[in-house]
């Protein structure tokens, strides 16, 4: 007995034109249609159509590897992109691109069908019905398997191009053949959350919210499942689902930051410092070491009009961290707001004396500014925002060489 040449590609083209002829014949013939083997060989027959011209085809092989099963191309022609150089190799059916001589991609140039595993799946299901005696019933199974293998490879081969719709379109095909008689029921976790993040990524909104949903409905992928599908509702525009998919979160996840986050940050934005405060307090026993929630504390309690409190929780903030931009800002911002509110009562006050002493007690708050303001500009001195505080505080204390350094700064950007 000879050896078989491994070399060789084991799936004819010009075979396969003659097969799917036959099969197609075979789909319209009055008896061999009712036939659960004709559906059978059709399935086959288009899982080797979407092999015949990738059959040892591997991304990341030399282009050495490839000549043993290809032989030398037609032709080699040298492509730039993006500063980024190419080596297509071209043969009949297939243009094989090499970048550093490993196969980074590839692109089928003639083929029997566009898109054959979805007819495949399509032939299979039609054998397991009329299979009255289960006699394909494990290598359909098998087939199956294989089917699913390839649509995998395809999904992932269409993600990192960047085709979400065509990998979305690959996990979906995948989702669906699990669902056929043989599987029982099978669910493929990993491929339901693959799906949404292909959703996501291809801006199919409700494709990936009803695929994370049956991640999250699997117990599949944890916390990061209830933030990406709130996200999700919020691309909708369904703030209410939005929420409740970060509350059913937190129920589950009640240790994972993010989603705690994500709620305290829901509640100050519509506004609710009740529900805002409760979280964060919440948030404050589990990471005290974050400055970010002293702040966000801060910020509440400015909106909620008990401004020492504000304070007090931006100071503790700083002990965190005492480079934190933010609380230097906001300190600095609340002393300029009280200070503006001071002048405003000193501009009522009709009596000289009471005037100059409402001034005087303006003035004194508005000093207070500047340190935290200027700590912020230290921090960073490319934020406008500090610059033209600044530039306004030491304008109303006369402090004109500061002010005209700003004010030089401001007008050079």
């Amino acid at each position: 007995m000879q050896a078989q040449d491994m070399t060789s590609p084991t799936i004819s083209y010009s075979a396969l034109e003659k097969k799917l002829k036959k099969s197609d014949e075979a789909i319209n013939d009055a008896k061999d249609k009712l036939k659960a083997s004709t559906w059978f060989d059709r399935g086959e027959v288009f899982l080797l159509i979407h092999d015949v011209n990738t059959e040892f085809l591997r991304l990341g092989m030399p282009s050495s590897e490839a000549k043993l099963y290809m032989k030398n191309p037609n032709e080699i022609n040298t492509v730039e992109e993006d500063g980024r150089t190419f080596e297509h190799h071209i043969y009949d059916r297939v243009t094989l691109i090499f970048e550093n001589d490993l196969l980074r991609d590839y692109t089928e140039t003639q083929v029997l069908h566009p898109d054959p595993l979805p007819i495949a799946l399509d032939a299979f299901k039609e054998a397991l019905k009329l299979d009255d005696k289960d006699k394909l019933t494990k290598k359909v199974l098998e087939q199956l398997e294989n089917l699913k293998r390839m649509a995998e490879a395809d999904a992932i081969r269409n993600f990192v191009k960047n085709e979400y719709d065509k990998a979305l379109g690959k996990f979906e095909l995948i989702i669906e053949a699990s669902k056929t008689e043989v599987y029982d029921n099978y669910i493929d976790s990993v491929i339901i959350y693959n799906a949404a993040l292909a959703a996501k990524n291809s801006g199919d909104h409700e494709a990936a919210a009803k695929f994370f949903e049956k991640s999250a409905e699997i117990g599949y992928g944890g916390s990061d499942t209830y933030f990406l599908l709130k996200n999700e509702y919020i691309s909708l525009d369904d703030s209410t689902k939005a929420l409740e998919a970060l509350q059913r979160g937190f129920e589950l996840y009640p240790d994972t930051s993010l989603i705690l986050f994500e709620l305290v940050n829901y509640y100050l934005s519509i506004g609710d410092a009740d529900e805002g405060m409760r979280y964060l307090t919440l948030a404050q026993e589990k990471e005290k070491g974050n400055p970010s929630i002293y702040f966000a504390k801060g910020t509440l309690y400015e909106r909620m009009g008990e401004k020492e409190k504000a304070m007090e929780a931006y100071k503790e903030s700083l002990v965190v961290d005492p480079e934190f931009f933010n609380s230097w800002f906001n300190i600095g911002a609340l002393h300029f707001n009280n200070a503006v509110e001071l002048y405003d009562v000193a501009n009522t006050k009709e009596d000289l004396d009471e005037y100059n002493a409402a001034k005087e007690a303006a003035d004194n708050e508005l000093k207070m500014a500047i340190a935290p303001m200027e700590k912020a500009y230290e921090l960073n001195p490319d934020e406008k925002a500090t610059l033209e505080t600044l530039q306004t505080i030491y304008y109303r204390l006369g402090l004109t060489e500061e002010y005209e350094a700003i004010k030089a700064k401001l007008e050079g950007e």
